[in-house]
Order: structure tokens, then sequence, then C-alpha cells
């Protein structure tokens, strides 16, 4: 303890910001006095909590902390908190220049985002999700430094979607996970996008269009939509495709999936689950010819797909590496 105390407080305050939670940061304030209030001064805070004392907690750390800047703040919120707190904590970091964000809340009601944040000059990640949704953000959004946006089970308004993308900028990486689609027809358009994870929870799209010149990573889980009218994706590296059919969309899906999969042909490592191998082999006769591709990973079950695997094996003319599993 000795040569703790006779470290300055800015360290101090940099050693306790490696601790998991800002709670257990608090919990050294019991080994000395002059320890009593330094662990409000790390540059990350990471908070969770359900009650009274817990908002009470959060207040106070903010009000010690004034106006110094804050790089990462996280926030797992439950019911019990009173959201108008949550909306106060989340601008005060805000203006304080925030660089991280990690925001869940889980309430009895949905918790929308404050406009604050669609309008943040400073954040570079966004991950929120659970309970949350977007209503309060405007038009006149705009995320000039955002580089990482990760949003599960968030939901949009209509039209919402096509806002947020050009909003965005120098987007590198999107997760979009447990999608309910609000709107009939999308368009995921974005020239700085590498990275991108799609899952839908629930529902079925009518179109879907990629204009992500610039991705080299897709893992893709959703149902065939009604139609891919734009697949623009020639700098594609890794792919993975988890693919469905709804009854109703049996008669169109080798259409649909072709646009997809000729869209993709320039991928180098490609992982294909057993219902979508057991789609593909409805494309047999437009199968596109992957000229990069090296690795191929099919999971499938016996019975399922194997028509296609002939056809595929010679569209593929550099494959060196073939995995087979179930």
């Amino acid at each position: 303890m000795d040569l703790f105390n006779k470290l300055p407080d800015p360290v101090v305050s940099h050693i306790l910001s490696f601790l998991p939670t800002t709670k257990e940061a608090a919990s050294t304030s019991v080994l000395a006095k002059r320890w009593r209030n330094l662990f409000a001064f790390v540059p990350n805070l990471n908070l969770d909590g359900d009650s009274k004392t817990f908002m009470d907690f959060v207040d106070r750390v903010l009000a010690l902390q004034g106006d110094i800047p804050i790089k990462e703040f996280s926030l797992n919120a439950k019911t019990g908190v009173d959201p108008d707190r949550v909306d106060r904590w989340i601008c005060n970091v805000l203006r304080r220049g925030v660089t991280h964000l990690d925001l869940f809340v889980e309430f009895d009601e949905e918790f929308s985002l404050p406009y604050e944040i669609s309008v943040s000059k400073t954040l570079v990640e966004l991950k929120t999700g659970y309970g949350v949704d977007l209503y309060a953000w405007d038009d006149d959004m705009f995320l000039p430094n955002l580089k990482n946006l990760i949003l599960v089970s968030v939901e949009f308004g209509r039209g919402q979607f096509q806002t947020l993308l050009p909003a965005c900028p120098v987007l590198e990486g999107l997760m979009l996970l447990n999608m309910k689609w609000r709107d009939r027809n999308e368009i995921l358009s974005s020239p700085s996008l590498k990275k991108l994870k799609i899952s839908v929870a629930e529902g079925c799209i009518g179109t879907f269009s990629f204009d992500t010149p610039n991705l080299d990573f897709l893992d893709y889980d959703d149902f065939v939509a009604e139609d891919y009218p734009l697949v623009n994706m020639p700098n594609i590296v890794e792919a993975g495709i988890n693919l469905e059919l709804t009854p109703f969309r049996v008669r169109g899906a080798r259409d649909n999936l072709v646009k997809l999969i000729h869209g993709i042909r320039n991928v180098k490592i490609l992982y294909l689950t057993p219902v979508t191998f057991e789609i593909l082999s409805l494309c047999c006769e437009t199968m596109p010819v992957f000229e990069n591709l090296t690795t191929l990973s099919i999971k499938s079950v016996m019975i399922q797909g194997w028509q296609a695997m002939p056809v595929l094996l010679r569209s593929c003319p550099r494959l060196e590496s073939l995995y087979i599993g179930v």
C-alpha cells in the first residue's frame, strides 16, 4: 500500500480503470481516505444495476467527474431504473466527448435512444440493443466518426434504416442482430463498410440490396428475400451464408439466390449451412465461377443438396481446402 500511496492520482485512476466494473473500482475507496473518490476519475465507466441505490451511485460518480473527458461508457440498466435518468447520464457523457458507448436496457417499455446520440461528433463505436428503439432520431442524424455499430433487437422507424447508413460516412463494421425489418424493401448502401453481420429474428423482407463495394467480410443469416436487385461486393474475401426458405418462396428461390451468389463470386473463403447448400442445388444450371475461392466449408446432411456438389466443385478452379461437416 505504501508503494501505491506514493503514486500520483492520475496513475492510480489509470490502474483502477483496469478493474472490470466501476463498482469494483469504487470498492477500493475503503483502502485509504485518499482513494475515496479516485475511482470516479477513471476514463472508462462500466455500470450495471437496477435499484435506487444504483441510480444514486451513478449520479454521484458523474457529479464527481464534472466535465473531465471520458473515453468509454458502458451501461446495463434494468427495470427499476428511471429512463429519464438514463437520458441524463447518456447526454452527460456525450457532452464530455465519449468515444465508445455500450448501452443495453431492459425496461418494461421500449426505451428511445436520445436524439443527442444521433448527432455525436465524437462517437467511434456504438453498441446497443434489447428494448431499445431509434424513434427519437430525426432525419438530420450525422455520426461523422462512427466506425463500428452494433444493434441487437433494435426497432427502427419507417425509413430510418435508409437514413442511418448515409449518416455514418466512415462506418467500417456493422452488426444487425435479431432484426425485425419494418420496411418492405431495404437497401444497405455504404462505400466505407468492410465488415457486415446480419441475423434476422423473424419475418421476411421483400427486396434486399447490398451496395457495399469495399466489403471484405459478410455473415448473412436470413430468409431468402423476394429479390436481390443489387449485390455489389467486388472485394469480398470471406462470407458465411445461412439462408432459409419460406413455403411461399420456394418457386422463386432459385432466381433470387442466383443473384446473391453471383454477387459474392469473388469470395476467397466461403461457409455454407445445410439449408443454404440445399437451396444452392436449385442453381446448378446457373452456378457462377468462383475464380478466387480457395477454402470451402459446407455443413450438410446426407439427404440435402448433394446434387450441387459436383457443379460447385467444377466452379472452383483454385480450390485448395474443402471441409465437410454435419
